[in-house]
């Protein structure tokens, strides 16, 4: 019901299928969209066309920049994403998409609200029914892209015999911006999750999809960093995702404390201020004529690991029922198996290189108040010096200890999950934010290093990577990623068993947890 509720949503928004512009029937256009292209050597039939992929680095086939939604832009910003046009011809599907619009693309990225395209990467083979694993890419929600050479996913396909699929999605003000204007559009009076339905709708694609790239549609699993962690665990608690996957693995994200609608609504006020849009006579019309650039710039979001993102699904009511983790706990989330779990070290790339104790009791009084920074400083007096100190207590609360809390209320909420720390550092700054990723992908071509090159992978790198990689895609293919040669992975409990990926990897007990016992009241005073 949900997901009729969403794509009925935007089929009201744009006052017809934008697939059909003869106004004809939907469900015999979809079925014969493309058909005239199959068995044409290469050439994959969509439910929005034929496409023709392209070799991949690692072997196998890559299907590049390929749209899962109509484009939402006009009279379809702000609103939720639309079906994709049936397109004509055969589309080569040799080139990634443009990014969504942010305030830095990087590397003079081309960026273009057109973005609502997907990547899909099939090993070589003649293998059936493998498993899907749907990437979605972190950045605050403000920033980053699957295009990121970071996430590319052939050699992960490769490695576990898997479809590798990553997603565009709609991000800060265009995706995740609500008021009271564009509420009043929409059928059920919410507004501000977009991004989120973008996401749904990609795994819709998916579902429709992927047994033409011999992925099996009954057996996807959604994974995810930083953010997009974040919207993994989100996406469990989102009605209209039901059904969609059937495992998750949440990478660095926390989700507690997303903002309510009205408080969403009233953060709103602040974009519409900005563009001037306030005094208008029909709000909604003034936003959409601003340029995108002008909508991003209209209230920056600082993406870093030190800061709460001001871009994050919001919990409505309607598209987003309850506080993810409150519903995981509750039972009225997803109870699929899920993988959960932060680095050692999140904050160690962004604290201060150098801290005197005067200026680390500043830092943490600044960010947590007087009375709160107190009590911090007095539970992480024994670690030393002020800079190990500050970067612990930030990666303990934003990160390591949440991913206890939702191994904790995915248990009670009569789900399993498996928990992990990333302890693993080949340099000095630590296990920090996002360190994981080249070893999940094998992306280590990727990694820029001080002064310019990429990083040379170590024999010890490569055999974690290896290993995460089996663990990874063991995972989507049966639920359980510990096997031989790697350790037995338990399901957590309360005796809180972590998988610590290092050199060694092994289990242990409550590794990382040192300190959560003294977050987990604190939380509701943050």
């Amino acid at each position: 019901m949900w997901r009729l509720v969403v794509i009925s949503a935007a089929l009201a928004a744009c006052g017809s299928d934008p697939a059909l512009p003869d106004g004809g029937d939907s469900d015999t256009d979809a079925a014969n969209c493309g058909t005239g292209s199959a068995g044409e050597p290469g050439v994959v039939v969509t439910t929005s066309g034929a496409i023709r992929g392209v070799a991949a680095a690692a072997g196998g086939t890559a299907y590049l920049g390929v749209p899962y939604a109509a484009p939402p832009v006009g009279d379809l910003r702000w609103r939720p994403p639309a079906p994709a046009a049936c397109e004509d011809g055969v589309r080569d599907a040799d080139a990634y998409g443009p990014r969504c619009p942010q305030a830095d693309a990087g590397g003079g990225a081309a960026t273009d609200e057109a973005c609502l395209t997907l990547n899909v990467w099939v090993p070589d083979g003649a293998a059936t029914d493998r498993p899907v694993m749907v990437f979605v890419h972190g950045g605050g929600n403000s920033a980053g892209s699957a295009s990121d050479p970071l996430y590319a996913g052939d050699r992960l396909a490769a490695a576990g015999d898997v479809v590798v699929v990553t997603i565009e999605y709609r991000l800060g003000q265009l995706g995740y911006l609500a008021h009271p204007a564009l509420s009043a559009e929409n059928v059920d009076g919410v507004s501000g999750n977009y991004g989120l339905l973008d996401q749904v709708a990609a795994l819709g694609w998916v579902r429709d999809n992927i047994a033409a790239f011999s992925g099996d549609p009954d057996n996807v699993t959604i994974f995810g960093e930083s953010a997009g962690g974040r919207n993994v665990c989100t996406l469990l608690a989102t009605p209209a995702a039901a059904g969609l996957f059937a495992r998750a693995i949440v990478e660095s994200g926390a989700c507690k404390f997303l903002r309510d609608l009205p408080a969403a609504e009233a953060q709103g006020q602040d974009v519409v201020d900005a563009l001037g849009c306030a005094g208008a006579g029909d709000v909604a019309a003034c936003l959409r004529a601003a340029s995108a650039a002008d909508v991003v710039a209209a209230v920056p979001s600082d993406v870093g690991v030190l800061t709460s993102s001001l871009y994050n699904p919001v919990v409505d009511g309607v598209v987003l029922p309850a506080q993810p983790e409150a519903a995981l706990r509750a039972g009225d989330a997803a109870a699929v198996p899920l993988i959960v779990g932060a680095n050692a070290d999140e904050t160690g790339k962004e604290a201060p290189l150098t801290l005197t104790q005067t200026a680390y009791e500043d830092l943490v009084h600044a960010q947590f108040g007087p009375a709160l920074g107190d009590q911090i400083l007095a539970e992480y007096a024994a670690v030393s010096p002020p800079r190990a100190a500050y970067v612990a207590l930030t990666s303990d609360a934003r990160f390591i200890c949440p991913s206890r809390e939702i191994a904790r209320s995915a248990t009670t909420g009569a789900g399993t999950a498996r928990r992990y720390l990333f302890r693993y550092a080949p340099g000095a700054v630590g296990a920090v934010h996002g360190l994981e990723l080249p070893y999940v992908f094998g992306t280590f071509d990727a990694v820029v290093v001080p002064g310019g090159g990429t990083y040379t992978p170590t024999a010890t790198d490569l055999a974690l990577s290896a290993r995460l990689q089996r663990m990874w895609t063991r995972f989507a293919r049966t639920g359980d990623p510990g096997a031989d040669p790697d350790p037995a992975w338990p399901a957590w409990d309360d005796g809180d068993p972590v998988m610590v990926l290092d050199d060694p990897t092994a289990v242990e007990a409550g590794a990382g947890a040192a300190h959560c016992d003294f977050w987990r009241p604190l939380y509701e005073a943050l």
